[in-house]
């Protein structure tokens, strides 16, 4: 046997796929990672817009509500206190006692001035480690 031989029958040999179905094959393979990324590439484009949209959305919903606190105050009505009841000949009840009326606070009497002061609350209840 020649070099020639010997070189064509291993090439014979390595070669098991046809040429021709290994092309075939190989833009099949082509045209589906083709497709594939073009999916992927209108996935990412869709999730950005919709990203896009809802981002939209919470600044209008934000906006909503600046305007909403704007307008709200405007259209309250000053705080008005009720009149005085006519006194009526009261009941004779035994045992029952009434405290004394308690003055009223600032925000009270003039609620547009300023925001009423927080409640004061007695001391923490301590629980061990839980104490946040």
């Amino acid at each position: 046997m020649n070099t020639t031989e010997l070189t064509t029958a291993t090439v014979a040999q390595a070669q098991m796929i046809p040429g021709d179905f290994a092309e075939k094959a190989m833009a099949s393979l082509m045209q589906l990672h083709s497709e594939l990324m073009d999916e992927k590439e209108r996935r990412v484009d869709l999730y950005r817009k919709l990203m896009e949209r809802e981002q939209t959305v919470a600044e209008l919903r934000m906006y909503i509500r600046l305007l909403e606190e704007k307008v709200t105050p405007q259209r309250a009505e000053p705080f008005v206190p009720p009149p005085a009841p006519t006194p009526q000949p009261a009941a004779r009840v035994v045992g029952v006692a009434v405290p004394p009326a308690a003055q009223p606070t600032p925000h009270a009497r003039a609620p547009e001035v300023a925001p009423p002061m927080p409640p004061r609350v007695g001391g923490r209840k301590v629980e061990g480690w839980k104490t946040w």
